[in-house]
C-alpha cells in the first residue's frame, strides 16, 4: 500500500474528519442567562454550536456575587433547575433541590459548574471576548465575521445581548424587532391554558400568577432564522431587571435554543417551525410547558401530565392569585375531556354518542374509550395491571372500576392514545 496514503487515514483522515463534524449550524451571541441555555440546549439537541461571547464572563448575573432568586417558585425547570441542582452536587433537579438553591446561590460554584457543563459539550466552540464585525444573510444561511477576520457560515442565529447588536447588524434598529404574534396584556390574566398556550415552551410568574409563552411569540416573525431572547417585546416587558429575572431568561433561552436547533437540523424555517416538535425536544430535558405548580419536575408522570396539559383535555385550576394546578387526585367527567378529544380523534365523537349517559368516568369507561379511539384490542386491561406498578408508577391496587384520577387519565391517555402526537400549528390550532 502507498506510505502517503497509509499516512493519510492514520493522520490526516482523523483531522478531516474532525473538522467536518465541527462545522457550525448553529451561532448564539450573548453572554447572560439566556445564551448560556440556548447555547447548552442547541448542543444537546446534537447541533454544532458556536457561542460568542460578548463579554469578560460568563452570566456575571450568577457568577459575580452572592444571589437570592425569589421568582418562580415551583415553576424551576429545565437547563436553569439542573443548574440548580448542580451547585447543590446533585445530578437530577428536584423542586425541593431549586427552592433550596435559590436562597444563596455561591458565584463561585455556578462558576465551576458552567465550566464542567460546557467543557463536557464537545459540539460547543466558545469564543470568548469575541466582537462582531458583520453580520449578512447568504441564501439560506447567515455569514457572522467577528473582529478577528475568524468567519462562520450558519444555518441559525440567536441574538441572546442585551442591546441586539447581532440583529441591529443584521437588520437595523432594534425598534424593528417584533415575534410572529405579539401577546396581549390580557393573555397574562386568562385563567384557561388552551389556544395559543398549547404551544407553550417557556414557563413565569407575573405577580405570582402563572403563565406560559407560546412559541409564536419567541420566534421570528418571518422566515429568516435570526432568533432573539432578550429584546423580544414580550420579554422586555416581563423583565425586573433583577436576578429575578434569571428562570424567565433561563426558560426562553432553552426555548430558543431548541427551535434554533430544530431549523439548522431539518434544513428549514423559522416559519416552518413545528410546535410539538419544540415542545418534546425541551420536554426530553426537564422543561415545563404548562406551569401546573402541582406537579413536581421529579414527580414520575410529570413528563405525561406535561404532554396532557399542552393538548387541552385536561386544563388546570387557577386559584385566585393566578397560580396553575392539575390537581392530580380529582375525578375526570365525560364533559371536561370531550371538547378537545373531539377535536383529537375523529373515532371519539362516536363514543361519546354511544355513551351519552356516562358522567364521572372509571377506568372501564377508559379502557372502552382507548380501545375504540386508539383502536387497542382486549390485551389493554391485561397490559395495564401487568405494568401498573413496575412501568406506570402508580399507586395502590388496579382495580377496573375506580373513579378515574386526573393522574390516571393522563398517564394512560398519553401511554395508549399518544394526544400529544396530533401537530398544532404556531397559532395553537390542532392540526389533525
Amino acid at each position: 500500500m502507498n506510505k502517503l496514503y497509509i499516512y493519510f487515514l492514520i493522520f490526516i483522515a482523523p483531522l478531516w474528519s474532525m473538522s467536518q463534524s465541527k462545522h457550525p449550524e448553529v451561532l448564539v451571541y450573548g453572554y447572560g442567562p439566556d445564551a448560556y441555555a440556548a447555547a447548552l440546549q442547541s448542543c444537546m439537541s446534537n447541533l454544532n454550536t458556536v457561542w460568542v461571547i460578548n463579554g469578560d464572563k460568563v452570566m456575571p448575573e450568577l457568577t459575580s456575587t452572592v444571589v437570592s432568586v425569589d421568582a418562580n417558585t415551583g415553576l424551576d425547570a429545565g437547563i436553569w433547575a439542573k443548574l440548580l441542582a448542580n451547585t447543590l452536587r446533585h445530578d437530577k433537579p428536584s423542586d425541593s433541590l431549586s427552592a433550596l438553591a435559590k436562597r444563596r446561590i455561591n458565584p463561585r460554584i455556578v462558576q465551576n459548574v458552567v465550566d464542567s457543563v460546557l467543557k463536557a459539550n464537545k459540539n460547543l466552540t466558545l469564543i470568548e471576548g469575541g466582537q462582531l464585525r458583520s453580520v449578512k444573510k447568504s441564501g439560506k444561511s447567515w455569514q457572522i465575521e467577528l473582529a478577528d477576520r475568524s468567519r462562520f457560515k450558519v444555518r441559525a442565529v440567536i441574538d441572546a445581548s442585551v442591546d441586539a447588536y447581532l440583529y441591529q447588524l443584521a437588520k437595523g434598529n432594534v425598534d424593528s424587532i417584533a415575534a410572529r404574534t405579539a401577546l396581549a396584556d390580557d393573555y397574562f390574566q386568562a385563567g384557561a391554558y388552551e389556544g395559543l398556550s398549547r404551544t407553550g415552551v417557556a414557563v413565569g410568574d407575573l405577580g405570582g400568577r402563572s403563565f406560559t409563552l407560546p412559541l409564536a411569540s419567541l420566534v421570528p416573525p418571518d422566515d429568516s432564522n435570526l432568533f432573539v431572547t432578550h429584546r423580544l417585546p414580550v420579554i422586555e416587558r416581563l423583565l425586573s431587571g433583577t436576578v429575578d429575572d434569571i428562570p424567565l431568561l433561563m426558560h426562553v433561552g432553552q426555548a430558543v435554543g431548541a427551535a434554533a436547533a430544530y431549523t439548522a437540523f431539518f434544513k428549514t424555517t423559522s416559519d416552518k417551525l413545528d410546535s410539538r416538535n419544540v415542545q418534546g425536544e425541551i420536554l426530553q430535558y426537564g422543561a415545563r410547558l404548562i406551569p401546573f405548580g402541582d406537579v413536581a419536575i421529579e414527580d414520575p408522570h410529570f413528563a405525561a401530565i406535561q404532554r396532557i396539559g399542552a393538548t387541552g383535555m385536561l386544563l388546570g385550576r387557577a386559584d385566585s392569585d393566578g397560580r396553575l394546578y392539575f390537581d392530580v387526585d380529582q375525578p375526570v367527567t365525560a364533559d371536561e375531556i370531550k371538547p378537545v378529544s373531539n377535536q383529537l380523534f375523529s373515532r371519539s365523537q362516536i363514543w361519546f354518542v354511544d355513551h351519552p349517559d356516562v358522567d364521572t368516568l372509571t377506568l372501564t369507561d377508559l379502557f372502552s374509550y382507548i380501545k375504540f379511539v386508539g383502536q387497542r384490542g382486549n390485551e389493554l386491561e391485561g397490559q395495564v395491571q401487568k405494568y401498573w406498578k413496575r412501568r406506570f408508577q402508580l399507586d395502590g391496587e388496579y382495580d377496573e372500576n375506580i373513579p378515574l384520577t386526573r393522574r390516571l387519565t393522563a398517564v394512560l391517555l398519553d401511554a395508549y392514545c399518544k394526544p400529544f402526537d396530533v401537530k398544532v400549528g404556531l397559532d395553537g390550532v390542532l392540526q389533525r
